[in-house]
């Protein structure tokens, strides 16, 4: 017989420690809910280990940009891991840069409505049914984040962190409210890249790209995505690009050649677009920093450029 716990938990992304050795990294926040116990070790990452508290400088933390929620249950599902997937379908070629015009007022500020209604299109909304098996129990949820549409016929750019230890993964289309199945082609854990694959689609709208060699700190930006995975169309946030090469060390791996920006970041932007003033995507949304303790940290958040990105997205297909 199996038992089934009626402990429940809550969370808002992956939890991670960052930046070990120096004691002044990183780490990454959970909001927790429930009764019972106390909730089990974070989906996609070890328990830590007994011992006296790690010494930190500072308080800073970071966040995955993504939504996870989860519940303890008995039995013994098996871990799925989030790596590149057998697949059938044929790879297709998506273009690095296209020729875009920026969409400004005549008074040369930043249209953010003609940007939301040219992008909007090009992002999907994500939702992931995951199974991870710790030690003797098994942990079962949901996690929520974005996509970027790279191809007519439904290849979809997004996080690692999104689709990790998934066992079923649906996709929206921008103007539909029915979620559409989609498949797993490949993804790399430690670039945090994941490419997917909807399910019989064609004419879809692919996201303009644009060439983060023309990023510049000062410049405007939009983030669009599907933020605290409400109901309804994704949410547009602005902000400028506040730095460039930011390095950003996780559990996966260490992120180099980050973009920061001060653009409004929520869990459930992960795998989302940050685009220019054309409307072309400059990068892939994938964390965002919050205050703790004596430490504040106010409009911080990270993209991966989508030069790197789609060169991930080239090898994931040729490993497919």
């Amino acid at each position: 017989m199996t038992t089934t716990t009626t402990d429940t938990w809550n969370r808002l992304d992956d939890s991670y420690r960052l930046g070990a050795g120096d004691g002044c990294g990183f780490e990454q926040f959970d909001t927790i809910s429930g009764s019972g116990g106390w909730p089990p070790p974070p989906v996609g990452s070890p328990a830590m280990p007994a011992g006296p508290p790690h010494r930190r400088r500072g308080g800073r933390r970071l966040f995955l940009a993504s939504i996870t929620t989860a519940a303890l249950v008995g039995g013994a599902a098996g871990y799925v891991a989030g790596t590149v997937a057998e697949s059938d379908h044929e790879p297709t070629t998506v273009a690095t840069t296209v020729d875009v015009t920026p969409l400004t007022y005549a008074d040369s500020s930043m249209n953010v409505t003609a940007i939301a209604a040219t992008v909007e299109p090009s992002v999907v909304t994500i939702a992931v049914q995951l199974t991870v098996r710790q030690g003797p129990r098994s942990y079962s949820g949901s996690a929520a984040g974005t996509g970027i549409v790279l191809t007519a016929d439904g290849q979809v750019l997004t996080n690692a962190h999104v689709v990790a230890d998934a066992t079923s993964i649906t996709v929206t289309l921008a103007g539909e409210s029915t979620a559409r199945e989609a498949r797993l082609i490949g993804a790399d854990g430690a670039n945090d890249i994941a490419l997917i694959q909807i399910i019989g689609v064609s004419d879809l709208t692919p996201a303009a790209i644009g060439r983060a060699d023309e990023v510049v700190v000062g410049q405007d930006v939009v983030a669009i995505g599907n933020a605290l995975d409400l109901d309804g169309d994704v949410s547009v946030t602005r902000g400028i690009i506040s730095a460039l090469h930011r390095t950003v060390q996780l559990e996966s791996g260490t992120l180099t050649g980050m973009l920061q920006t001060d653009t409004a970041i929520s869990s459930g932007n992960s795998g989302g677009p940050l685009v220019n003033a054309a409307g072309a995507v400059i990068g892939v949304i994938t964390a965002g920093a919050t205050s703790s303790g004596t430490v504040t940290a106010e409009n911080i958040g990270f993209a991966i450029t989508i030069d790197h990105a789609l060169e991930i997205v080239a090898a994931l297909r040729s490993a497919a």
